[in-house]
């Protein structure tokens, strides 16, 4: 994976720009924010995920030195759609316009995954952290297991990221935090759209900061 300059450098070359002014313009960031990423190699990635979205711009090609195509990445791994936690709203109310405009990343990995969300909370540190993105496959409830780590999308609600312990007398789903200063929550089986199996995790190499 590239540092943060080597992506900052080719993320102006594919935008068709010269300057870090122009850049931070784009970015929504203060000027000397661009020079400060490039000192302590950190990143902003919801604003590199938003801008390659609005720009129809594949995140591996920022990211990998010497990227293949689709078809050949595809061969070696998963397309997953990554779904940042500013999409939450918008995954909300309509998850198959949010999917078909988020922008896709190619994971090297065997297991069946399809969409990356972001997580947004510590209730499952230290096994996920913020600011992460967790690598899901959305399974039917019946599927779900003991133990397990899900993604979870209720009604009137929103998206959570629980461990699923058991079922309880009244038929409802208890799930429980890694974190042990967060409660945990019991679930109508009803109340919940849709769920996500967690495969695995993804953190990036850079650091997330805000503008300075």
């Amino acid at each position: 994976m590239l540092d943060a300059t080597a992506v900052l450098k080719k993320l102006k070359r594919v935008l068709g720009i010269k300057t870090d002014l122009q850049l931070s313009i784009l970015l929504d960031v203060k000027p000397n924010t661009i020079s400060s990423w490039k000192k302590r190699n950190s990143l902003q990635y919801e604003n590199l995920i938003a801008l390659c979205k609005e720009h129809n711009i594949d995140l591996n090609t920022l990211f990998f030195e010497n990227y293949k195509s689709d078809k050949e990445h595809t061969k070696e791994g998963r397309q997953v759609k990554m779904i940042s936690t500013e999409q939450y709203f918008e995954y909300f109310l309509d998850p198959v316009k949010t999917l078909a405009g988020a922008p896709s990343y190619i994971f090297p990995t065997v297991d069946e995954i399809d969409t990356a969300f972001q997580v947004s909370s510590n209730n499952m540190f230290p096994t996920i952290k913020v600011t992460s993105y967790v690598l899901t496959k959305k399974i039917d409830l019946s599927e779900i297991q003991p133990w397990h780590v899900y993604l979870f999308i209720m009604e009137g609600k929103g998206l959570f990221l629980y461990r699923f312990k058991k079922y309880t007398d009244l038929g409802k789903l208890h799930f429980v935090s890694d974190n042990h200063t967060y409660s945990s929550i019991d679930v109508d089986p009803l109340d919940i759209r849709e769920v996500f199996c967690v495969r695995g995790c993804f953190l990036p190499d850079f650091k997330v900061v805000g503008d300075i």
